[in-house]
């Protein structure tokens, strides 16, 4: 890797200034710099501020209804790539799009944090203790639609802003609780605030949840192959099939999915919300690990299937 360090008078990574982004940036950095010695002073962080950090108005999904709210903490950074601004962009892989940008690809991501998701009550010790007309706080599509296959009777009031400020706010709400990703409060030392770490069959996670995720231009080769070096080959091939069956059965719908290694096998688990009163969809495939996204195009096929016969009958 030596002539990479020579041939890169500077590596520009594009990261939000959120608490949690500069962390996750600083891994990425941190990867970097174990697999290429002495590159540490040839990283320079360019930080960017996204429609998601200044809009705390309106749920994700309205402000980018195509794809489901994903890619409003992201596009920014990737337009800056694409511009030849940065070299790379540092994502959370649930917030982008299912489908990148032509010229743009998911170059790595770093091996995967615990990607389930985690009741936070300051009222509630379980997600099974809160009344049936539980009020919940959430910005999500899909957590609102998966609580509310659980707790039909369930409303909703819109929690948008930063872990900490969502932490803040609920707590001096009358809210019963919320959801946030276990990886996220992991990284900022805040996991004292989860009442229960929910199992995937009861709450699904985000495709590409706990993942961390570098995206960069297609054509710059000497850089993907400096990123093939962080790599982690397993998280890759699990948020290959996640995404591809969210843009299989459509970015807009309110889908969770997870894939696991299980021996020389990936077992990707899919659940799809379709609303109006109808009840969940849930699918599951398993293949070799080198199909990652053609299970996911199967799984992905399966339940847009079954939405079209379940919406028809």
């Amino acid at each position: 890797m030596a002539f990479l360090k020579r041939s890169l008078p500077r590596l520009r990574l594009g990261t939000r200034g959120s608490r949690l982004a500069l962390i996750q940036a600083a891994l990425v950095r941190d990867a970097v710099c174990a697999t290429v010695p002495d590159i540490a002073d040839k990283i320079e962080f360019v930080t960017f501020t996204t429609p998601g950090d200044t809009d705390r108005a309106h749920p994700l999904e309205r402000l980018n209804a195509a794809q489901g709210g994903r890619g409003v903490f992201s596009d920014v950074l990737d337009a800056a790539v694409l511009a030849g601004e940065i070299d790379l962009a540092v994502h959370s892989v649930k917030d982008v799009p299912a489908l990148l940008a032509p010229g743009l690809t998911l170059a790595a991501t770093l091996e995967r944090a615990d990607p389930r998701e985690a009741f936070i009550s300051f009222r509630h010790k379980r997600l099974a203790d809160v009344p049936p007309t539980a009020r919940f706080g959430s910005a999500s599509l899909r957590r609102s639609a998966l609580l509310r296959a659980l707790q039909p009777q369930a409303t909703f009031a819109l929690l948008r802003g930063n872990v900490e400020e969502r932490l803040a706010t609920l707590r001096a709400s009358d809210l019963d609780g919320t959801i946030l990703a276990v990886a996220g409060l992991s990284r900022l030392n805040r996991t004292d605030v989860i009442a229960e770490i929910l199992a995937p069959d009861v709450l699904m996670p985000d495709p590409g949840q706990g993942a961390i995720g570098i995206v960069t231009a297609s054509d710059n080769l000497r850089l993907r192959r400096l990123l093939a070096g962080v790599d982690h080959v397993v998280t890759h091939a699990a948020v290959d099939a996640e995404r591809a069956t969210l843009a299989t059965v459509g970015a807009h719908l309110a889908v969770g999915a997870l894939a696991r290694l299980e021996g020389d096998h990936l077992v990707l688990n899919a659940v799809l919300a379709p609303g109006d009163n109808r009840p969940l969809m849930r699918g599951r495939i398993d293949g070799p690990v080198s199909h990652a996204e053609s299970l996911g195009r199967i799984l992905g096929l399966q339940l847009k299937t079954g939405l079209d016969l379940q919406a028809a009958a």
